[in-house]
């Protein structure tokens, strides 16, 4: 092709057609500004569809991500509800001021129990390294900060923190002080359940902890229905774009 255009150039400088000669030479520049200008657009195209491509498939790994991390909340929830039924059971037994029972055993081991869900964030830090523009709509985009930055990070900061200060502040004092732990760790008895009764101390304790507990079920539940929406939102949008 070059060979071709030297032999047109040859041509017309060697019968003096300067006029011809420079019509032709802006013809050249203009074609060789056409192809540069089409090699750049298919350039761009590509990487365009290459950035479509890795948000579609960050997007479905995202799904994935809070699919787990969903099934995890499910689990959490379920084992805190057995421990606060256990919790209330105690205090059933003190508000009655009924006799020692052996049911209260494992009710007693699981005072200083909770269950504490895995989160995984690993494709969100993703996102986040890469840069937030990658995810293209902005409501969704707007979705998946809410979901990660609110709800997610008050249960595992905010819930997590106040659990575990009072665990460690309060619980271990308390089940120190009055509470023997069997070998087995499934079981546990206080040292006077008598005493225990009238110790207005361990009924604050008590109360405080079936209230936190509480507080910590409803705010999963919450984060779960958030995580759930944002499932359907990522499941629309891949559905939207026909992603596989």
């Amino acid at each position: 092709m070059l060979r071709f255009f030297r032999q047109i150039r040859h041509g017309l400088l060697s019968d003096n057609r300067f006029g011809k000669y420079a019509l032709y030479a802006v013809g050249e520049i203009t074609l060789v500004v056409a192809g540069i200008l089409i090699a750049l657009q298919v350039n761009n195209w590509n990487e365009e569809r290459k950035l479509k491509a890795e948000e579609l498939a960050i997007l479905a790994e995202l799904k994935a991500d809070l699919e787990y991390s969903k099934q995890e909340l499910g689990y959490a929830i379920e084992s805190n509800a057995g421990y606060l039924e256990s919790y209330k059971r105690i205090f059933s037994y003190i508000e009655k001021d009924s006799a020692y029972s052996v049911v209260l055993d494992t009710a007693f081991a699981a005072l200083d129990i909770w269950a504490v869900p895995y989160i995984s964030t690993t494709t969100y830090e993703t996102i986040k390294s890469r840069g937030m523009n990658l995810i293209s709509n902005d409501s969704l985009k707007k979705h998946i900060n809410q979901v990660y930055n609110l709800n997610i990070q008050s249960l595992l900061e905010d819930m997590g923190r106040w659990e575990w200060s009072f665990s460690q502040n309060t619980t271990q004092r308390m089940m120190v002080r009055n509470i023997r732990r069997s070998i087995d760790q499934h079981k546990a008895f206080p040292n006077d359940f008598e005493r225990l009764k009238r110790d207005d101390e361990f009924g604050n304790f008590l109360s405080i902890l079936i209230n936190i507990r509480a507080d910590n079920i409803r705010y999963s539940r919450n984060t779960q229905m958030a995580i759930e929406r944002l499932i359907a939102s990522i499941a629309q949008e891949l559905e939207r774009r026909k992603y596989p």
